[in-house]
């Protein structure tokens, strides 16, 4: 093999795991009764996860997240929120009946906190603390120890190991339990798996549409193999690769959810309240997932105008994720992404025109009732200023950005900007007046005056998803 298609194939494995670990039943029930860690359920791994990256006080002795450090900027309080939830939740408290629900102002970083959850995962996924095994050939990744089904046995093994068994086998395997394997549950085949996104193990992500199918949820039966055993309620006859089914033993997420039909919205709340959900010809399947939604605040305010939808409220853990109110942190999210994502070689932007642009940010944010609760819950988002900043890099016709070229190329926008009413838009463009007439503060700055977070998390690129 030459040298460049040994480097072509190092290439293509790169960050793939090549080889999966096997062994019977009866080697993995051995290894979980050592290692309890591998019977978890799906919100105490994610918990897990982000503890494993360790934690930090800072000088209030304030615990912060090591997870998250680099990562999200201003969100302290968000962060320490989700983690009281998975940490109860991981506790078997019955807060874990919930819906982690994230509400806030379009690009306030709702899929980005998820995307960054869902890539732990994966890589944790991948380590020996986080090893996950499945019966193989389940198309859900059922947890091998599922096949103990005896309740008697399964509270012993409570009192001897300290493991917890909880749910049932899918249909899928229940039926090979019951017809290949004839109840003789040592010999069945184990295998390890990974969390991965692209190819739907242990993520599933569903968004509503004019024309959703239950299917896209619960799967569908395989025509070709109904015609061939002649019956619609054999498992071998159905195709369990529903969001729900893929997700289990990982993370479901629901984009948007409140704009989906009462049908949808019903499986949630079964979801969430039994861990359960019904697909037609089949018994109730159990799945095993952090359940975690998001959507924008003009979306929860219409949903919970309905009466009807209390039910579904009431099962919510809402985190509000408002966009930044600090200009501290507010530049801390440019001048990265300004080393990552906004790279213009040969020309950079002076630290002063980053502050000009995130002190207009924060300025058009506060609440216009005084409601200390809604600050931040509108204005200009961040991708407003990434957008203008990406403009003045490309309309420059020196090697910076000055404070002035950002003034300039913001008011250009505001101006042009079609979502803003009359009154909101002399507003805005009456800040950025104000800021023009301290324009030389702005030109003062330098880049000492920066407080720029040096600790980077070098396991995930930054800002991949705002």
């Amino acid at each position: 093999m030459s040298s460049n298609e040994q480097y072509l194939q190092s290439i293509g494995q790169k960050g793939k795991v090549m080889s999966k670990e096997e062994m019977t039943f009866d080697s993995y029930y051995d290894k979980a009764m050592e290692n309890p860690q591998l019977a978890r359920n799906a919100v105490q791994r994610v918990y897990d996860m982000i503890m494993s990256y360790g934690t930090y006080e800072d000088e209030k002795g304030k615990v912060h997240y090591n997870f998250f450090r680099g990562r999200m900027f201003g969100a302290e309080k968000q962060i320490a929120q989700i983690m009281d939830y998975f940490k109860a939740a991981s506790m078997g408290l019955d807060i874990k009946k919930r819906i982690l629900f994230f509400l806030g102002p379009p690009g306030g970083g709702k899929s980005m906190f998820l995307s960054f959850i869902k890539k732990g995962l994966a890589e944790y996924s991948k380590n020996e603390k986080g090893a996950m095994y499945k019966i193989q050939g389940c198309p859900i990744n059922e947890d091998p120890l599922h096949l103990i089904e005896d309740e008697d046995t399964r509270k012993e093994i409570w009192e001897r190991f300290g493991v917890k068994i909880e749910g049932k086998l899918c249909p899928f395997c229940k039926h090979k339990l019951d017809y290949d394997w004839k109840n003789n549950i040592s010999h069945v085949r184990v295998e390890r798996f990974f969390v991965d996104e692209d190819s739907r193990n242990g993520i599933g992500t569903f968004a509503p549409a004019e024309e959703n199918d239950m299917s896209e949820l619960w799967g569908a039966p395989n025509l070709r193999r109904v015609e061939e055993i002649g019956n619609e309620a054999d498992p071998r006859a159905y195709d369990f690769n529903g969001e729900l089914h893929k997700a289990n033993r990982g993370i479901m997420e629901f984009i948007e959810v409140l704009k989906a039909d009462a049908a949808f919205l019903h499986i949630l709340l079964t979801l969430a309240e039994e861990r359960e959900f019904k697909t037609p010809r089949f018994p109730l399947q159990f799945v095993d997932e952090c359940l975690i939604a998001h959507t924008n605040e003009g979306e929860f305010y219409r949903f919970i105008a309905v009466k009807e939808n209390e039910a579904i409220v009431d099962r919510l853990y809402i985190v509000q994720m408002p966009y930044n109110m600090s200009y501290k942190n507010e530049e801390m999210i440019y001048h990265s992404a300004l080393k990552t994502k906004l790279v213009v070689k040969g020309v950079k932007v002076h630290p002063g025109a980053v502050r000009l642009a995130s002190i207009f940010a924060i300025s058009t944010r506060y609440s216009t009732d005084n409601d200390k609760l809604r600050d931040g819950m509108q204005g200009i988002s961040p991708r407003f200023i990434l957008n203008a900043l990406a403009i003045s890099l490309v309309k420059t016709s020196s090697d910076t950005v000055t404070p002035l070229d950002m003034y300039k190329t913001l008011y250009d926008q505001v101006e042009r900007y079609p979502v803003l009413d009359v009154d909101t838009r002399i507003k805005y463009l009456k800040i950025l007046d104000e800021l023009k007439e301290t324009i030389e503060e702005f030109n003062k700055v330098s880049d000492s005056d920066i407080k720029l977070d040096k600790v980077i998390n070098n396991r995930t690129k930054l800002f991949d998803r705002i």
